[in-house]
């Protein structure tokens, strides 16, 4: 087989990912794929007219990007505060540049998230560069040879297999689907594919790099590395990792967005509809009856004014009028259905105040979705510490437990868990009734979302509010006791 060869899975998901990153993609890509997300009334007639009838449907259609803003809205309820790194000092300095690019590894692991949040799915790949043996941390500082860390978005990804490895299994191979400059005059490039092979030698068990070029042959690799540990070693595995939102093994989940983005789709046609309706029957449209061709001529003198100052001479017998159609109110509800589904499915942007819900209702729901979110988190993190501990292992630097001591953790502290104004009050109760402690209280309101300041720093901002508020009404005694002597 070649190496542009799919998986089964990949070709069964891609139409998926590619609708998603569409809809994420926005009204001005959904509108370019035309028929795809919008057929054409009446396509077998290709004449003209219908050609730019269809031009005028598609421009009135509104796409609003409910996929793309409920996607924005689950990663910034992650980054609303920052990962935190648990690494050697002679590691900090790669998360300012994680790919080699100026990338920092905040912003490349906020894209990754969105990935995963969108077609749960993505993959991080440690490249390393090539050296002659081991080398030191210093020499790798001022030679500049460091281990890169690249994201690779679902679709790039295009095949994979795996071995058992005792009771577990690892990747065997990856093959990864990119573009290489073939041409550049100074002003515009030329891009081709290439295909980037990781994987396990069949007789060395090696770690191994072939790379294929279009331009070159898919049948000869164009290049073959085998990287080397800081050890001089050859590695036993693929520093490569997928990240899903269930799991961070090779299996590929149902995209979470796609039930969003498929309603998303659904309300843009029905938007088509209702546009178009609106367009063609929206206007009044006046009619005159009992009128003779000689009245239209002589009297009217073949044309009509209306409005508030212009007046309509009619024959006895004649009648003027509007006509108007009974509205047809079915896109338009089809509109409002969809929006309360996408609601259901955690679309925020289109959520509905008057639909109410009990606390219970709204508890299960903050949980649901805190609990998905957490999830891709979480794998997010376990994807970063594990590529950042394959970079220490090339970069030769010695820990006691890399597990435990490099490490990536992006927040699982969320807006949607946020305690309701009921609960906030019972936790000010407790601790004014000295059922709970100042601390307790304090903790159980950052969890909660409202409460962001540490203990120390919250209770002298409360002790100079009290010292201001005791001024403030002592100079108030004093002004009224000036003003009104019987008051001494």
């Amino acid at each position: 087989m070649p190496v542009d060869t799919v998986h089964s899975s990949y070709r069964y998901y891609n139409p998926d990912w590619e609708q998603i990153n569409d809809c994420i993609a926005g009204e001005r890509t959904i509108k370019k794929r035309r028929t795809k997300y919008l057929p054409q009334p009446n396509a077998e007639d290709q004449s003209p007219e219908n050609t730019a009838r269809y031009d005028s449907y598609v421009a009135r259609a509104c796409f609003h990007n409910v996929t793309g803003q409920t996607v924005r809205n689950m990663v910034g309820q992650c980054f609303a505060i920052d990962p935190v790194p648990t690494m050697p000092d002679e590691m900090h300095h790669w998360l300012e540049d994680i790919d080699g690019a100026g990338v920092t590894a905040t912003q490349q692991a906020k894209l990754a998230l969105k990935n995963v949040v969108s077609v749960s799915r993505c993959g991080l790949w440690v490249d390393f560069p090539k050296t002659e043996g081991p080398i030191t941390v210093t020499q790798a500082e001022e030679g500049g040879i460091r281990p890169k860390v690249l994201i690779y978005e679902a679709h790039q990804v295009i095949n994979w297999r795996t071995v058992e490895a005792g009771a577990k299994s690892k990747l065997s191979l990856v093959v990864i689907k990119e573009k290489y400059e073939v041409i550049d005059d100074g002003y515009e490039s030329e891009y081709a594919n290439q295909y980037r092979v990781l994987k396990l030698d069949s007789e060395s068990g090696n770690y191994i790099v072939e790379t294929y070029r279009e331009r070159e042959s898919l049948h000869v690799p164009w290049d073959t590395t085998m990287p080397i540990d800081g050890q001089g070693q050859p590695f036993k595995e693929i520093p490569f990792m997928f990240i899903g939102a269930e799991s961070n093994d090779h299996l590929v989940e149902k995209p979470l967005m796609i039930d969003i983005s498929n309603l998303n789709l659904g309300h843009y046609r029905n938007s088509a509809d209702y546009e178009e309706l609106v367009f063609m029957v929206g206007q009044p449209t006046p009619y005159l009856t009992g009128l003779s061709q000689s009245w239209v001529d002589d009297v009217l003198e073949g044309s009509i004014m209306l409005g508030s100052r212009a007046a309509i001479p009619l024959p006895v017998g004649g009648n003027a009028g509007l006509l108007q159609p009974a509205p047809n109110t079915l896109p338009f509800e089809a509109m409002e259905q969809k929006e309360k589904l996408m609601q259901a499915l955690g679309a925020k942007l289109v959520e509905k105040k008057e639909v109410a819900k009990t606390a219970t209702e709204a508890g299960i729901d903050h949980s649901s979705e805190t609990s998905i979110l957490a999830s891709c988190c979480k794998n997010v993190s376990d994807a970063y510490g594990k590529a950042f501990r394959w970079a220490a292992q090339f970069a030769n630097i010695q820990t006691a437990d890399p597990d435990t001591e490099i490490m990536f953790e992006l927040n699982r502290e969320f807006a949607v868990s946020r305690m309701t104004p009921e609960e906030a009050k019972t936790i000010m109760g407790l601790e004014q009734a000295g059922l709970v402690t100042f601390e307790e209280a304090r903790d159980k309101l950052r969890s909660g979302g409202i409460a962001y300041l540490d203990d120390d720093t919250a209770k002298d901002q409360l002790e100079e509010k009290e010292e201001e508020d005791f001024a403030k009404a002592q100079a108030n005694m004093k002004l009224q006791m000036q003003r009104n002597p019987q008051f001494e």
